[in-house]
């Protein structure tokens, strides 16, 4: 089995296992309850697109690793 057929069968829902939250008062709860903030849109654009990129060949991607890569060439 692939990397990107484990990860497909890990990470992928039915679309009545998922809820979305698109309350604009609920998320503010959740992001203050949590500490987690949206990440701007031209970061998430970019981890977004790297991702569809490297999926099938870096096992060990991550969200994160590519955000701290965005943040290093952005500066």
């Amino acid at each position: 089995m692939s990397t990107s057929e484990e990860r497909s069968r890990r990470y992928t829902f039915e679309p009545d296992q998922l809820t979305p939250v698109t309350n604009p008062e609920e998320l503010k709860r959740i992001h203050e309850k949590t500490g987690v903030r949206p990440l701007p849109d031209d970061e998430q654009a970019w981890i977004a697109e790297q991702w569809k990129l490297r999926f099938d060949t870096d096992p060990e991607l991550s969200t994160f690793k590519l955000s701290d890569e965005y943040r290093r060439l952005k500066t």
